[in-house]
């Protein structure tokens, strides 16, 4: 009698198998960003340009030292800029900005899934589920630095529950360290991560000793933060929603282009939950990381929108929110089977991002054609209006790409002391109302036409009257207008020519 074949279920096969796996699912993660020419992401451009201001700050080629400066330090908010610095030794800038969304992309899925493994050991399918939050809220509004520091917290988490369940110098050390590269993330990250820290200590009644060495894990991002930062301190701008913004904000939590996908995922999950309870004789519910969920749960609803410069706050509880409903239960077998539901909505969800970004690239391309009508470092003044939704805002930031191509200098790089290793030291006259994305009073005209070159007008046809008045129309797109300014004999600007 001939032996049975166990060749399909060697240790091998099965880990091949998972590998192969394992690359499908993060050729799916960077697919959208590797298609698009210009990832349509808000605020994304503008963190691409200061990270090349800062590599090219004294390059001959551009004059950038006339209007910036450097201004590294002990910052929580280095993720993007540090990482950027790196890559770009290596790499063209466009290409070091997709290799860090890539990380992103790949990050958070990677740290949820070693996160969930300490929760609960040995049960790898339930992570499926954090699949579908790779390209959340945050990420499809550039919010980068904060999305990586999803990543990084539950990694952080994960190394820290593991040295929880047996003890040792070498991994308390890493834990350290991924705490206090976490501080250099986010600070938000670092702060929601260490609430998550001393409430399951609280729960587990863990000896003093323990308190003392989870404590000390966040002793170096805390004398970063007072010896450099202090971001927030001091600041008493306090601005809560109402229940029906916070109602609408819960949404916020499987926020992407398909509203329907978003609500169809919910309703899944709970679906998922139920077929995993049911007659299910392995399922065991983890009552701790209940408690943790309810935590961040009433964390959401008792946090700001609004703490000083800092918006959307209580939102950015909300994806430690859902890997934490991720840990509260133990499925056993049945999970494997299950996998197949977020593995099929994670699947919906990169055919409608990758859509959404190559629905835009025929906009952007037109926008992009405006940076070679305006010459090499000239001064430009970017004036834009829309009240979409953030993630439909690729136009925004979009004209930073001319900082990168063509060398210009614009007052609307992000420049916030304490946060952002870049210093702008141009004065120049600065319309209000482009943070708000909308101009209620017009911009004074004389000055505008004083202190810039060109006007990089977008969706503001209200002013093509007075841009008509100081200057002349030299591109339009859509609604994209590029106005070249006139000047008098006696101007002389730092920045490009005018003719």
């Amino acid at each position: 009698m001939d032996s049975p074949d166990t060749t399909t279920n060697s240790p091998s096969v099965h880990f091949g198998v998972r590998v192969a796996g394992a690359l499908i699912l993060a050729a799916m993660l960077v697919a959208p960003i590797w298609i698009a020419k210009f990832p349509p992401l808000l605020d994304y451009p503008n963190h691409l340009a200061r990270s090349f201001v800062l590599a090219r700050l004294h390059d001959p080629t551009f004059t950038f030292s006339n209007f910036y400066r450097a201004d590294w330090g002990a910052y929580p908010y280095l993720g993007m800029d540090a990482s950027l610095a790196v890559l770009g030794r290596f790499f063209p800038i466009e290409t070091a900005g997709r290799l860090f969304l890539s990380l992103c992309a790949l990050a958070l899925p990677a740290a949820a899934w070693f996160f969930l493994r300490q929760v609960n050991p040995a049960e790898d399918a339930t992570s499926a589920w954090a699949l579908l939050i790779a390209f959340n809220v945050f990420f499809l509004e550039g919010f980068l630095n904060f999305d990586l520091s999803i990543a990084v917290g539950f990694f952080a988490l994960g190394l820290w529950l593991r040295w929880l369940a047996k003890p040792g110098m070498a991994l308390w050390i890493a834990a350290l360290g991924a705490f206090t590269a976490l501080y250099f993330t986010h600070l938000l990250g670092f702060g929601i991560s260490g609430l998550i820290v001393v409430g399951y200590v609280a729960l587990l009644r863990r000896p003093l000793r323990d308190w003392i060495w989870s404590g000390a894990l966040a002793l170096p991002g805390l004398a970063f933060y007072l010896h450099s930062s202090r971001v927030g301190l001091g600041l008493n701008k306090i601005v809560f929603h109402g229940l029906d913004d916070k109602l609408d904000s819960l949404q916020m939590i499987l926020h992407g282009y398909w509203p329907a996908l978003d609500w169809i995922s919910l309703a899944a999950l709970g679906a998922w939950f139920l077929a995993a309870w049911w007659r299910n004789p392995e399922f065991r519910w983890n009552a701790r990381w209940i408690v943790i969920a309810a935590f961040l749960f009433a964390l959401f609803w008792a946090i700001p929108w609004m703490w000083g410069e800092g918006s959307d706050l209580d939102i950015r509880v909300l994806p430690f929110l859902f890997i934490a409903i991720l840990a509260t239960a133990r499925v056993g077998r049945r999970a494997k089977w299950l996998a197949v539901v977020p593995l099929l909505l994670f699947a919906a969800r990169i055919v409608s991002v990758t859509q959404h970004f190559a629905a835009a690239q025929p906009e952007l391309a037109g926008l992009a054609q405006s940076f070679d009508i305006i010459p090499l470092g000239a001064l430009v003044l970017p004036i834009v209006e829309g009240d979409q939704d953030p993630i439909e805002r690729p136009f925004t930031h979009f004209w930073a790409y001319g900082v990168i191509r063509r060398g210009w200098f614009s007052p609307y790089l992000m420049d916030a002391p304490g946060e952002t290793p870049m210093r702008i030291i141009h004065d120049s006259y600065t319309p209000d109302g482009f943070w708000d994305h909308v101009y209620d009073e017009s911009p004074d005209w004389k000055q505008v036409q004083s202190d810039y070159d060109y006007v990089w007008a977008y969706d503001v046809s209200k002013f093509s009257a007075p841009l008509a008045s100081i200057g002349e129309k030299v591109y339009s797109y859509g609604s994209l207008e590029v106005y070249r300014l006139r000047k008098s004999l006696g101007d002389n600007t730092l920045g490009g020519h005018s003719n």
